[in-house]
């Protein structure tokens, strides 16, 4: 006879098999990504609200205060530092000729949550087969840009491919056969602004689903990523002219706020940060929120 699953509160973990609800009854995935959407929120509702205090080194009545959500990928002023560091990155491949892969799931085969489970692993193991397969044939490794995108209609995860200045990748079967778990699609640009093209899909993030974001943060997935040879050139970094103080948030620097100045006079960005609200869009994930405290409290 098998085990009876725990009775009470719902358990929720990130193991699924361990999460049940008061009937008795597993909670399904949407059920789960929803809870976990829910946290998601949370953490970027914090995020926003948090400030750093630095002071300068040689003059301690000026002071600056610096916004973490500036260069958090969920924010605006993140998704801008970050196209700034593609266009160092990519340097002579900004603009350039080459090979388009469109990687998908098959619906049919795997629900919307199995393949965001293993999208990771597939697409490190697509990649490290390309390779191989070049290795094989006495070729050097492909260079590549890799991105990954929420279909808007479905949900499912899908990811981008661009080999750079190369006309010609594999056979098309060649390549179905290797990503094996839904389609491929391959198609040749003549010339394409890489830069562009991801910092499109870099934006077009404040369109995807909450549930989405919140498994690529849980997960720590990287929307992008890249062959070594993109990899930026290590700089000697000059020693910072402010110095931590410490870390607060937006409400304890208005409530405080007389004090603050006392001690010191001069913060450089005083006015513009208070009346500065970060732009934090809530998606479907947002409609769902309650969901757990339903669950648990019946």
């Amino acid at each position: 006879m098998s085990a009876l699953p725990p009775t009470g509160l719902v358990h929720y973990t990130s193991n699924r098999s361990q999460s049940y609800g008061e009937t008795e009854e597993m909670l399904t995935d949407d059920e789960i990504m929803a809870c976990e959407a829910e946290d998601f929120v949370d953490y970027r509702e914090e995020l926003a609200e948090k400030a750093i205090l630095l002071r300068h080194r040689e003059n301690p009545d000026r002071g600056v205060i610096v916004k973490p959500c500036d260069s958090s990928r969920y924010f605006p002023g993140g998704k801008r530092k970050a196209k700034r560091n593609i266009r160092t990155r990519f340097g002579k491949y900004y603009k350039a000729p080459g090979t388009f892969v469109t990687l998908t799931y098959d619906h049919e085969q795997y629900s919307r949550w199995e393949a965001w489970e293993r999208l990771t692993k597939d697409l490190k193991r697509f990649k490290h087969d390309v390779t191989m397969r070049y290795k094989r044939q006495g070729r050097a490794s492909p260079k590549y840009i890799s991105v990954i995108e929420e279909q808007s209609k479905t949900g499912y995860p899908h990811v981008h491919l661009f080999y750079p200045r190369l006309r010609w990748l594999l056979k098309k079967e060649d390549l179905q056969e290797l990503w094996g778990v839904g389609r491929s699609r391959v198609e040749y640009g003549k010339k394409v602004n890489i830069g562009g093209y991801v910092c499109k899909y870099i934006t077009k993030m404040g369109g995807w689903s909450d549930e989405a974001l919140a498994f690529i943060w849980k997960h720590k997935i990287r929307l992008y990523s890249y062959s070594r040879c993109f990899k930026l050139p290590a700089k000697d970094k000059k020693p910072s002219e402010w110095a931590f103080l410490t870390t607060t948030t937006r409400k304890r620097i208005e409530d405080n706020l007389s004090l603050i100045i006392k001690a010191i006079p001069n913060i450089e960005n005083l006015t513009d940060y208070l009346e500065d609200l970060p732009e934090a869009t809530v998606s479907q994930g947002r409609a769902k929120r309650g969901r757990r405290r339903a669950l648990t409290n019946g």
